[in-house]
């Protein structure tokens, strides 16, 4: 039985339910990617393979002043690291700003260079850059999708593809911005492909001006794309085309080579 006032109810709940979702959203606080991260001085005349059998990690911090050479707990630093239980070093760990308590002295710092083993989750060395504010700090921020159920060319069977999983970026302010989120909702499935670009993420930087995308860019890469995998036909490897991940300072991996003579080639 459709009641007068349970029409009336139904048609009105509807902006009663929205005031209070932005409410609560508007009541969460500020994305912020900066970790606050304890360590120690390195002591001296150690070596940093002792400091790994301790399960300790050490680190220099450079840049911008005189370089200070700290340690960390293994444990922990890893933990931030690799923050996906299947997944390598993730993107955030370089996009993100630490700050190091050691002591009496507080650093923030990202993270400019890292020694990691190439399989295993296991870190070795870290070397920070000093996130000095008025001074150019230039990193990579990662970029992540959002709404991709909504999205009409994926429903209408497209593939969507994160074509850059990290952006680079020119921070001059006090913070690091958060990673970036796309929202694909309005992306739809159009020939030959429809796209997101650099140009039409700007809405995505902070307000307050002191963050802007790399200078090398510009404004037409892709970020996100959505096509039809199909529409794609395959384009065969030129005959002289090798494979980069076998080669190396000495020359060429050679998979069949056992070490006897004659030597045999790939």
């Amino acid at each position: 039985v459709q009641y007068p006032w349970k029409t009336m109810m139904l048609k009105y709940s509807w902006e009663f339910l929205k005031q209070e979702m932005v409410t609560h959203f508007e009541a969460q606080p500020q994305r912020d990617s900066t970790v606050h991260i304890r360590g120690e001085l390195w002591p001296r005349f150690t070596m940093k393979e002792e400091l790994l059998e301790q399960d300790r990690l050490p680190a220099l911090i450079g840049g911008w002043g005189p370089s200070r050479r700290v340690v960390f707990s293994k444990a922990e630093m890893e933990r931030i690291a690799f923050d996906e239980p299947e997944a390598h070093l993730s993107h955030l760990f370089k996009g993100r700003l630490f700050r190091v308590y050691v002591g009496n002295w507080v650093e923030e710092c990202v993270v400019d260079d890292i020694s990691v083993h190439p399989v295993e989750r296991e870190l070795y060395f870290i070397r920070f850059r000093r996130h000095v504010p008025g001074k150019v700090t230039a990193l990579s921020i990662p970029v992540s999708i959002s709404g991709l159920w909504g999205c009409p060319g994926y429903r209408a069977g497209g593939h969507v593809d994160l074509a850059m999983p990290t952006i680079k970026c020119e921070c001059v302010g006090e913070k690091i911005p958060p990673p970036f989120v796309i929202d694909v909702t309005n992306l739809k499935l159009e020939s030959p492909y429809s796209k997101i670009t650099i140009s039409d993420m700007k809405n995505q930087l902070p307000e307050d001006g002191l963050t802007r995308f790399s200078r090398d860019y510009t404004g037409e890469e892709e970020v996100v794309m959505c096509y039809d995998p199909k529409s794609i036909p395959e384009t065969p490897l030129p005959p002289e085309w090798q494979d980069p991940n076998f080669n190396h300072r000495g020359g060429r991996y050679h998979l069949t080579y056992t070490g006897f003579w004659p030597k045999q080639t790939t």
